[in-house]
């Protein structure tokens, strides 16, 4: 519960009655830097993920909203969540074959007025346009029981070669074409960008997820009879107040 409070404290310096008494307060604490009693910092303990993700999926996720940001055909149920820099790297997820509708949820911390005002994809679900009718959320595995993950900085959700496809004869630089065109993380407006194949066979929706970490969850949506209906990827955005 207290895992990256007690990393920075070692870092830092704090004595360990300092940590205890953070630690018995419970909740949010200022801590006065050992090197420089004019810098405090606010510390709070681990957020709960599982809890969180719920939240995102209902739409209660304080300092925060969902954006629906467009569709994807997956023909064959077989859905890809890549990292978008490169086509070859993805998870691929068995699903019912149909439309997918992409969701972003974005989080928000700071403020405009004190000038510390950021945005950042905390959660993104692909669900089969139509059902919300979700019974289910647990972690996406593979046929071995391994949990599954993404581990990128820009993310697709396609169907599988999708991006491949899209990424044609500038797939050797890629990377530079799509960087002209996806939109800033901290842009204004829309967080994400819809390419399709030139003969509309397939689509990806892209964009930037959490800020910094790389390393992500993927879950399991499910109906009532444990159909795969959706995927979800939590980013692991703490912006609590």
């Amino acid at each position: 519960m207290w895992t990256a409070f007690r990393a920075l404290a070692a870092r830092i310096g704090l004595s360990s009655k300092q940590v205890m008494d953070v630690e018995r307060a419970g909740g949010g604490s200022l801590v006065q830097h050992p090197l420089n009693p004019d810098m405090y910092i606010k510390v709070l303990p681990d957020p709960d993920w599982s809890q969180r993700l719920g939240e995102a999926w209902n739409g209660t996720l304080i300092n925060s909203r969902r954006e629906t940001v467009g569709t994807i055909p997956i023909p064959n149920g077989l859905l890809s969540i890549a990292e978008a820099y490169t086509p070859d790297n993805e998870t691929v997820a068995e699903v019912v074959p149909g439309q997918y509708e992409v969701t972003l949820v974005v989080a928000w911390q700071g403020a405009e007025e004190t000038y510390d005002y950021e945005e950042h994809v905390s959660h993104a679900f692909a669900l089969l346009q139509g059902k919300r009718n979700v019974a289910s959320i647990v972690p996406l595995t593979n046929e071995n029981g391994v949990e599954l993950g993404v581990d990128a900085y820009a993310v697709a959700f396609a169907s599988t070669g999708a991006l491949k496809k899209i990424a044609g004869d500038h797939l050797g630089r890629w990377t530079l074409k799509l960087s002209a065109s996806i939109p800033s993380r901290w842009a204004d407006g829309n967080k994400s960008i819809r390419l399709e194949t030139d003969a509309d066979s397939g689509a990806a929706i892209i964009f930037y997820g959490g800020h910094g970490r790389d390393d992500y969850p993927l879950w399991k949506l499910a109906d009532v009879d444990g159909n795969t209906i959706g995927v979800m990827a939590d980013f692991f955005v703490d912006n609590r107040p």
